[in-house]
């Protein structure tokens, strides 16, 4: 005789940066089990991998690729997933960064408040000189892990963000990695600044906790951005 099969519930969110509507199902047994072993390792690498494979399992939208969701669209997504999952409320321990008092507040955040902010200033057409500029597109959770202060990494975090270049005469999108890596090294400080303020500007997943320590009185605010600082 067949074992019963156990109906799990849908729900639907949205992605913030193409602002489409999704359904997708809590994670299970099998999905914890992906985490909590990619969580033992303690690889950034490995957990990045984790959390996508559990995207890809319980997002049941048949046209998410997740591979090309940019950063804040994944960590915002987990976010909505785990909060269906486990919970929407999740218990902070929050330390005073200054002074003698060392009171641990637990402080309880409902996952639901936790937003994607964008600036509106941003705009991802980046003019480079009276002719030339580039279009740039969100870094994905792969290509943010190539961004350091090394200039051969940032380089190659920045060339896998390029979607097109153009002039006045022309748009081109069918380029080499090491073509734009070549067209990057020829800019300027002063035009290269321009494409990293880019970057610096990219949507956040991020939070402002204020609160004030009942055994001293001291007020402190908290800003919590990424995924890992709301696990903390």
């Amino acid at each position: 005789m067949a074992l019963p099969v156990m109906v799990t519930p849908e729900f639907e969110t949205t992605i913030p940066s193409t602002e489409k509507d999704i359904k997708f199902r809590p994670f299970l047994v099998k999905e914890e089990k992906i985490l909590f072993m990619a969580l033992q390792g303690q690889d950034p690498s490995e957990m990045s991998n984790a959390v996508k494979r559990v995207l890809q399992n319980c997002i049941l939208t048949s046209d998410v690729d997740v591979d090309s969701l940019a950063t804040f669209d994944i960590e915002y997504l987990f976010l909505r997933l785990r909060a269906k999952s486990v919970g929407e409320v999740i218990e902070l321990r929050l330390k005073h960064r200054e002074g003698d008092c060392k009171y641990v507040h637990n402080y309880e955040l409902n996952l639901e408040d936790v937003k994607v902010q964008f600036d509106e200033e941003l705009d991802n057409k980046v003019q480079l000189s009276d002719q030339v500029g580039i279009v740039l597109k969100y870094p994905t959770i792969d290509s943010a892990q190539t961004a350091d202060n090394d200039l051969d990494e940032m380089m190659d975090f920045v060339a896998d963000c390029v979607e097109m270049v153009y002039d006045s005469d022309n748009v081109y999108e069918n380029f080499s990695k090491d073509e734009i890596k070549q067209f990057l090294e020829s800019l300027n400080g002063t035009q290269f600044k321009k494409v990293r303020d880019f970057f610096n500007k990219v949507p956040k997943l991020s939070h402002d906790i204020e609160w004030t320590c009942p055994q001293c009185g001291k007020t402190e605010k908290v800003y919590l951005e990424g995924l890992a600082s709301f696990f903390m």
